[in-house]
């Protein structure tokens, strides 16, 4: 199996050094698994280039500049456009600079393959779940909406199965080629986040087995705020219209694109509830909790 691993980055040098550690580390056992990683260094400022080169040379290891505007999900597009061009892969693993591999991945990935085809005669998407690297608990991996108007989600923990779900966080998910020739990459008009809930779960409603790994596959630490306990209800109103609109805040950009590409009887509900907000936001996040609960 050829994988082709993507990976984008700004800054955080010693995060990206102890995912490539694991990544490659993962390799030990895998005979029978040949991997190329093509990341994509976003402007970094803190030597990323040089020191990545200086440690792993450039075997196996493509560094690929960025504009220092392209954000996560410009940057992952970048790298995989990369890979494509190089062709010869078998799969594209999505891989966070702040997530550590378990030495179980490509056994993980191998197993739902041949899970996958023997139940759906054809390949998907495999999440990978990872969990707290302290206190052990779920953090990201694959989950499924349990209502079609908040949108509420139910996260789907690993449990020694393989089970379905609708769509996948990034941080360490394989993306079958057979996906990649029926769906293309993602959708390049989301700014940061957004492309890989879009992709994953466009790609489930094209009938493909999007999947989650029998285990836990990763480490990574949930550094999110939860917006609940941000400060933005004591902003002024002009700042929080624009956390509103940042890449980095509410990103409201992006949340309209995935509710005019994944539900778009959404889109103007969500439109004006972004905007309450803005303008109301105690009472707004009083009624989204109680909605959300």
């Amino acid at each position: 199996m050829r994988v082709a691993v993507l990976i984008t980055v700004f800054n955080r040098i010693d995060k990206t050094i102890r995912c490539l550690d694991s990544l490659f580390n993962s390799l030990t056992n895998a005979k029978d698994i040949h991997i190329h990683v093509y990341l994509t260094d976003d402007g970094s400022t803190d030597g990323t280039k040089e020191l990545l080169i200086e440690r792993y040379g450039i075997s196996g290891l493509t560094i690929l500049d960025g504009n220092g505007s392209l954000y996560w999900n410009g940057g992952m597009i970048n790298s995989w456009r990369s890979a494509i061009n190089e062709g010869g892969f078998d799969g594209y693993l999505w891989l966070n600079n702040d997530s550590v591999v378990y030495n179980n991945i490509w056994e993980e990935i191998v197993e739902a393959d041949n899970y996958s085809l023997k139940n759906y005669c054809k390949r998907g998407i495999y999440v990978g779940s990872t969990q707290d690297p302290k206190l052990g608990h779920f953090t990201y991996g694959g989950f499924v909406y349990t209502n079609k108007w908040t949108l509420k989600d139910k996260f789907i923990l690993p449990n020694g199965d393989f089970q379905l779900c609708q769509a996948a966080h990034g941080n360490i998910t394989y993306v079958s080629d057979e996906v990649v020739q029926s769906e293309g990459i993602f959708f390049d008009g989301y700014i940061h986040s957004g492309g890989d809930h879009d992709y994953s779960y466009r790609a489930f409603k094209k009938g493909f087995p999007v999947i989650v790994l029998r285990d836990y596959v990763g480490a990574c630490e949930n550094d999110h705020d939860e917006v609940y306990g941000s400060d933005f209800k004591s902003l002024k109103f002009k700042n929080r219209i624009r956390y509103l609109n940042s890449p980095l805040g509410f990103n409201m950009k992006n949340t309209l694109l995935f509710q005019k590409r994944c539900f778009p009887y959404r889109y103007f509900p969500v439109l004006i509830a972004g905007y309450f907000k803005a303008f109301f936001p105690n009472i707004y996040f009083r009624i989204y909790k109680n909605m959300r609960s």
